[in-house]
Formats: C-alpha cells, structure tokens, sequence
C-alpha cells in the first residue's frame, strides 16, 4: 500500500494545478482528469494504475449503490428493462459479429462487444444529477437502465473471472457472486436496520458503519477470488434501504466519492497509450457505435414504448459512455493475459473519449435534441402521455399548474376550494399518481407542445409554474395564449428577466420568506399578535408542511 502514496500525490497535485485553470474557465473536472492521467502515464508504472483503478471503480459502485433507490425505479423498471435488454442483444450482437469478422476470437470478440453494450453508471450519474434529484422522469429511466445494465455487467464479470471457461468453472464463480448477493441481501433485510440504531445519532457511526459494510464485502469478495468490484457492489445494495440518517451517510460518502472519481478518471487517461492503426479501426467502431448507434437505438426503443422525442432523446444523452465494469473487465483480462493488446487499447481510448462526449452531449443536450427533430423522423405514440393524462377537451377559463410539490398541491386545492377548474401538469411518476385525485391532470413533459395542446393552453385562464426552470419558463412565455402567466426563479436577476419578458408575477422563495420573516417581527415587535397564539400558528404550519414531504 506504501507504493500507492507517491503515486496518489502526483495525481492530487497535478489535477489540483489543472483544475485551479479549468474551474476559472468553466471546463468540467472529467476531461481535466483523464488529460492529467495521460501527462501521468510515463511516471507511473502500470500495474500501479490498474491496481488503483479497481479500487477507484469499487468505491465509485458503491457509493452509486447507497445513493440507488430500486424502490423509486418502479413505475419505469419494464420500460428500461427493455431498453437495457435492446441495447446488450442488438449493440453488443452487433459488436461481437463485427469483432469476429475483423478476426478476433470469441473471447475477445465478447471484451469488443461489451464496450459497446454497456453504458457507465458513474458518468451518466454525475451528468444527470439535475434530472435525478428533481425525480424528472428521464432522470429515473437512465438510473434505472443503468443499474439493469449494471446487473448484467456483475454477471459478465464473474463469468469471464472464471479460471477455465468449464461449466464448472463459470457455476464456481457464478456461485460465490450469488452467495456475496445474498449475503447483502440478507444484511439489508435483518441487519443493516440494527446497525444504525446501535450508531444511536451519531452521524460519524453512521459513515464507519457504511465504509465497514463495503470492506467486510470487499475481504469476502477477494476470499472467493472475484473482483473487488462486485464485492463494493453487494456492498451498495446492502444500504440502498431508506434509513432515517441515509443522508447524512450519502453526505459523508460525497468528499470520498470526489476523491475516488479523481483516482479513477486519472487512472483511465494513464492507460492510454499510443495506438496502433489495429487499434484506431477497433476504437473507431466503437466511438461510432457508443455515440451515434447506440442513442438512437435507446431513443426510438423509448418512442415505441410511448415516451416523447425530448424525453426520449435526454434519456439517450446519458448513456452514450463506456461502462466502468468494462473497463474492469479489461483490466482483468489484461492481467489474466487472455485480451489482446489493440482491443485494450481500443477500449481504453474510447473509454476516455466518450467520457468527454458525453460530458459534451449532456452539456449541449437541448441544441443536440432540436437538431435530430430536424434530421430525423422522431415521432412518438403518446401512449405514456395519453394513457396517463385526463383533461375535458372542452375545458375553458382554467387554471394550468406545472409541478406537483408543495406549492402545487396547495395552488390546486385552493383552485378548486374557489369552484376553479384546475389542470395540474407533473412529469414525476409518484407526484402524478397524487395528482390523480384531480378530474383535469396531465403526465407529461411541460417542455413539450404536445402537453400543451392537451392541457388547451390557449383556453386557459392563469398558467402557474411552481418549478424553478429557466427552459420551462421560457416555454410558456413562448406560448400562444392569452393565459396570465405567474413563474417561479430561484434567482432574483432571473426574475427580472422574466418579467421583462412578460411574465405578469414571478415567484422567488427565498425573497418570499424573508418578506414573511420581517413582517413577523413587526408583529411580535408591535404586539398585535400573542408569542403564544403566533407559537401556535406556526405549529399548524409546520405541521401542514409534513404532508407534502
């Protein structure tokens, strides 16, 4: 372990030169790291890189792990099984058959198509944080597809680990993988819920407990003598449990995960060699397939099944990358002495490629979405949009409310309590089914015009957005109504922008609640109102405010 040190400050010290350079101009942290591991690569011997590299991935699937909620993936789990399932048999067949034909021999052929089939939970993570945390419905089907694909990837692992590819052989590892499984499994159900309440309150109990978990899986996983990957990853499953201090666990698991991602992104760049023109024809199939075959396979998969072109096309942009377990699975094989050396350098260079296209596809992803609307005849069903939505075609004077949260709930009962006819709009799959207690409400993208046209927006009375989206808003000011249009920012600036825009009333919380806040202290201060009766009042909403959350 001693060994490791020089190396992890050459990495550290360099990345963070880089990155002082890279932050000032805007330039996302990935593609920073991979050129820092290529300046690296000459002083760093390679099997320090890959040994660095595997644990930079273990701690990464871990921590994708705890943060993954299967429970969440439900209302898409049959859609993005499909997607999944459709993006190994149709990409990686592909692969394989072109492997065998530029004269690779099976097993190599598989290394080939496993590239191109399986896409990177790490990376499409990271790029759709802002998708995932609003629950948007593009944001559950990447995770969701990811972690299908993930699944398959363990099994690939553990099958292509195997000493000799004997039936024995492949039942030997497949056994101590489905063992590690059930071992998390087991944790998960029966003791991971007493290992919190004997952590009592303390948040540092919570994060020793969590980074115990993944190195109690790894020694088992290096005991049966599979990766150390799939050990993190029964690791991660063994916390996916919601547990009331699950935040605070995640919030503690952040600077390490920060400080593996650099690890692992620098090592990926420090493999890279110089490749030769075997390799460039291997890697510029790959690249051709990952960046361009694959989406739009994922984005016409998703129209057949009835999602809309943006939702389609954004779910595509965060899956245009080269697994993590592919690149283990290389690396296993490299040392295993079993891959060919241009296929490793192929995988390693397209690897490293698409982690910077996507970052790029990601960043431009609504230019990119419009383009292909132009080129390509992207039309969907409606089918999600249709089979989930009710709205009275001959509604008039209504009110239109984009987003289901606090505020929507709220801005709809009080809509109704005043006998007004209420559309609520909600792209979430759990806040829509809450939204079904309403006649009117719409399972859609607001970004889209086909929700629009559906929730007859040039009939409507008041348009009310209570999420806080400068796309969104934008929008609908762009609408052909003569609705009244209240918006929701998080900015102040933004907010003015809007309503120079034409917005007629822009809300922004934060100024909100500094207005409540003052005028409270005017009434403790004048005492028009009792500490008590204004104790109880904020009981009440306090109270109030629990159902919603």
């Amino acid at each position: 372990m001693v060994e490791l040190l020089t190396p992890l400050g050459a990495i550290f010290i360099v990345a963070a030169i880089f990155l002082v350079f890279a932050t000032r101009l805007g330039i996302p942290a990935v593609p920073i790291y991979i050129i820092v591991g290529v300046i690296l690569a000459p002083f760093i011997p390679q099997g320090t890189t890959l040994e660095l590299a595997q644990w930079g991935v273990a701690f990464l699937v871990f921590t994708f792990g705890v943060e993954v909620e299967p429970g969440r993936f439900r209302a898409v789990a049959r859609d993005s099984e499909h997607v999944a399932a459709l993006q190994v048999l149709l990409i990686g067949s592909l692969v394989f058959g072109l492997g065998l034909v530029f004269g690779l021999d099976t097993l190599n052929a598989v290394y080939f198509a496993s590239a191109a089939a399986l896409s990177s939970s790490l990376v499409g993570r990271e790029l759709a944080v802002h998708d995932i945390r609003r629950n948007l419905i593009q944001g559950r089907l990447i995770s969701s597809i990811h972690f299908a694909q993930d699944l398959f990837a363990v099994v690939l692992i553990l099958v292509l680990s195997a000493d000799v590819f004997t039936p024995d052989g492949i039942a030997l590892k497949l056994g101590y993988g489905v063992v590690i499984l059930l071992v998390a499994a087991l944790v998960r159900v029966y003791v991971f819920d007493l290992l919190v309440s004997l952590s009592g309150d303390s948040d540092e109990l919570i994060i020793l407990t969590g980074v115990a978990l993944l190195l109690g899986f790894i020694s088992l996983a290096e005991l049966t003598g599979i990766s150390i990957v799939v050990g993190a990853f029964a690791a991660g499953l063994a916390i996916t449990r919601d547990f009331p201090d699950k935040l605070a666990l995640e919030a503690g698991l952040e600077s390490f995960d920060d400080f593996f991602a650099a690890v692992f992104f620098v090592t990926v760049g420090s493999l890279i060699t110089v490749p030769t023109p075997r390799a460039l024809l291997f890697a510029g199939v790959l690249l051709f397939v990952i960046v361009v075959l694959k989406p739009l396979v994922t984005i016409y998969a998703l129209l057949y099944q009835g999602y809309e072109t943006r939702t389609a096309s954004l779910t595509s942009f965060g899956l245009d990358q080269v697994s993590e377990f592919t690149l283990i699975i290389a690396i296993q094989a490299l040392i295993l002495e079993r891959i060919q050396p241009d296929v490793f350098e192929a995988i390693i260079l397209v690897a490293a490629l698409t982690m910077i296209t996507s970052t790029a596809t990601r960043q431009y992803s609504e230019p990119l979405y419009r383009i292909l609307m132009r080129i390509l005849p992207l039309e969907s069903t409606h089918s999600k949009l249709n089979n989930r939505s009710s709205v009275d075609s001959s509604l008039t004077n209504h009110v239109i409310i984009v987003g289901y949260g606090r505020l929507g709930t709220l801005a709809a009962r009080t809509c109704e309590d005043e006998g007004q006819p209420v559309v609520v709009v909600e792209h979430d799959p759990d806040r829509h089914e809450l939204a079904t207690t309403h006649e009117n409400h719409i399972f859609g993208d607001a970004v889209s015009s086909e929700t629009w046209e559906r929730a007859n927006a040039d009939e409507a009375q008041l348009i009310l957005s209570t999420v806080s989206d400068r796309q969104l808003s934008s929008q609908i000011l762009g609408l052909e109504t003569d609705a009244d249009i209240i918006l929701r920012s998080d900015r102040v600036d933004e907010a003015g922008e809007l309503l120079e825009a034409g917005a007629e009333y822009v809300i922004v919380p934060d100024f909100l609640a500094s207005e409540q806040l003052l005028e409270k202290i005017r009434t403790v201060l004048t005492e028009d109102v009792s500490l008590e009766e204004l104790r109880s009042r904020n009981k009440r909403r306090l109270h109030q405010d629990l159902e919603f959350r």
